[in-house]
């Protein structure tokens, strides 16, 4: 008698287990079978026997995963997990994808996740940088743009200029800010104005700075403070003409002399660093799918993914 019980409560709890294998829902994947080919030709649903189906589960199968639905068949395209209610891509052969585009330009990242924020950066990004193209002019004509963390954040940002060739001033600097998931225009620039301006990079400070060349040669140095849209003024190098015509010279607002002038003025163009070493593109739809559409470093997923 109580072998006819120990047998029966071996019985359940082996039931118990198997149960749990095969209709636990994701990452705990289901218990091997075989994949067979339907009628129909094109459809396949993963058999642990004739007649016994996988249903509404994840199968993982020679090192890839796969899903069949509620009724057994293979899926395709987008699955959106009951559980953890994340959305997933399957490819043509039914396997989850990782770290690419999808057909419909989205991205799924590392975990075969899609990643929202990461496409709407590149849809508001596109959507700027695509304002500034002229499809009438060359590409010799056309403005140039770069994108590049300008503040230090990780995020790459926006700066677009009048030349793609030789550039004599920003027309747009935008930074990306993620909380609010919009661009904040920093700078932004009459392609017909009198200044000159120029972005460079201070690789020592880790900072970006924006200098303004007013035309009687007067100059005005800002830096973007990480994590900030706002640049801030730092040095201001003002020339202005008194009653007999002769050059007065200031500096952040108190008069100085033109020597003193020029020795602050080769300090603040020290300090404001070089040149962004990243090459300036022509704006145009090919060049910004190009910068955009770019699958996110290793850095830039951690952002992404949080």
């Amino acid at each position: 008698m109580d072998m006819e019980k120990g047998k029966r409560a071996i019985v359940r709890i082996l039931s118990a287990v198997a149960a749990f294998s095969l209709f636990s829902p994701l990452h705990s994947l289901a218990a091997k079978g075989t994949w067979e080919l339907q009628e129909d030709g094109k459809r396949w649903k993963y058999m642990y026997s004739p007649g016994e189906p996988a249903v509404d589960q994840w199968i993982e199968d020679q090192g890839k995963e796969y899903y069949v639905d509620s009724n057994g068949y293979m899926r395709t395209g987008w699955v959106t997990d009951r559980k953890d209610k994340q959305r997933y891509y399957m490819g043509e052969d039914g396997a989850k994808c990782f770290n690419l585009f999808t057909p419909d330009n989205h991205y799924v990242g590392p975990e075969g996740v899609i990643l929202e924020e990461f496409d709407t950066y590149r849809r508001k990004v596109s959507k700027q940088l695509k304002t500034f193209v002229d499809k009438k002019a060359a590409d010799m004509e056309q403005p140039g743009f770069l994108l590049a963390d300008l503040n230090g954040d990780g995020y790459r940002d926006i700066a677009v200029f009048d030349n793609a060739i030789s550039s004599k001033r920003v027309l747009l600097a935008a930074v990306w800010m993620p909380e609010e998931e919009e661009l904040a225009v920093s700078s932004k620039s009459d392609p017909d104005a009198a200044e000159q301006s120029f972005l460079t990079y201070n690789a020592e400070q880790q900072l970006t700075y924006l200098t303004i060349v007013e035309d009687n040669g007067g100059r005005n140095y800002f830096f973007l403070k990480e994590g900030s849209c706002d640049f801030e003024n730092i040095w201001s190098l003002e020339l202005e003409q008194d009653d007999w015509g002769e050059p007065v010279y200031y500096v952040n607002g108190d008069e100085a002399d033109a020597e003193e002038w020029e020795d602050v003025a080769e300090i603040a163009q020290t300090q404001a660093g070089a040149p962004f070493s990243e090459y300036l593109l022509p704006v145009n739809e090919e060049n910004i799918k190009q910068k955009v559409d770019c699958s996110p470093s290793e850095n830039e997923l951690a952002l992404w993914q949080r």
